[in-house]
């Protein structure tokens, strides 16, 4: 699959390949919103040039599940400055013990590490513990172990935060132990879906500069026989609001955000976010 980048169109589910795992009762929530509201609200972001699915995988089987064989993406160039590849922190509302948390990664083949870790535990009294795994394993061995440990802390009330935030959250008390996995760089993530396999949910988190945000698509465009003719259409009928970075939508973004808006299709976007939009395009006339 290649494709433009930095273009907003359609794609085929089938050349598109997400890099890491769903969950499925995220994906179920998904698709039952989608088909209530028959539209597809945000674009799935690719890398133009192997259909890497940066962010989106949820959405992408939703639509699978959906029978949707097209569904809007935006084209990227992974590599390139403008997709900023970051991570999720854990933070958590219950403590565990040193010992105890010796006793889960030793089973799992880490020791502690003074240098580089592939998991780096921190608690509110200031301790951190640093751990690597001490056999040569692949990226997505590590992350697969690293998932276990992920799925033994959950009753911990794991919250997941950006990675950037675990540390200081911790040191001001309002979570008493968190923890940060090593970060990845974007050829381990290319060449972990080139090989066919997927990385544990909440193993990345990336920043889209100007990143397209609800273009609430009808889906009997997605399911016509002209759908791409269709599908410009429908985008040439609205306007694109920027929101800066910070912009409180169903999360926070660090990054800019494009939103699609048209007045026919009002109902369709939070309350809040209407607000902004509406904001901005006042101060964009003045």
């Amino acid at each position: 699959m290649k494709l433009k980048p930095w273009t907003i169109t359609l794609a085929d589910t089938e050349n598109l390949h997400p890099h890491e795992q769903s969950i499925p009762q995220a994906v179920a929530r998904i698709a039952e919103d989608i088909a209530q509201k028959e539209r597809f609200i945000d674009p799935v972001i690719v890398d133009a040039e192997t259909g890497l699915v940066v962010d989106g995988t949820h959405r992408v089987e939703a639509a699978i599940r959906l029978g949707l064989g097209k569904i809007p993406v935006y084209t990227v160039d992974y590599m390139s400055p403008r997709v900023v590849l970051a991570g999720w922190g854990r933070a958590a509302s219950k403590n565990i013990s040193k010992d105890e948390l010796r006793g889960l990664f030793g089973r799992l083949g880490f020791t502690e590490s003074m240098a580089s870790y592939d998991a780096r535990f921190i608690w509110s009294d200031g301790h951190v513990l640093q751990v690597k795994h001490s056999g040569e394993l692949s990226t997505k061995q590590v992350y697969e172990k690293l998932s276990i440990i992920d799925q033994s802390l959950q009753h911990l009330g794991i919250a997941y935060v950006r990675d950037s935030d675990v540390e200081e959250l911790v040191k001001q008390g309002k979570h008493v132990f968190g923890y940060l996995l090593r970060p990845l760089k974007k050829e381990e993530v290319v060449s972990i879906v080139k090989q066919g396999y997927r990385l544990p949910p909440k193993s990345t988190r990336h920043l889209i500069d100007r990143r397209p945000m609800y273009i609430n698509c009808p889906l009997e465009i997605l399911r016509s026989s002209d759908a791409v003719e269709k599908f410009t259409e429908f985008l040439s009928e609205g306007v694109w609001v920027e929101l800066g970075p910070g912009a409180e939508l169903d999360r926070r973004y660090d990054e800019k955000v494009m939103v699609f808006y048209r007045e026919d299709l009002a109902a369709f976007y939070p309350e809040k976010l209407l607000k902004l939009v509406k904001s901005s395009l006042k101060q964009t006339l003045r």
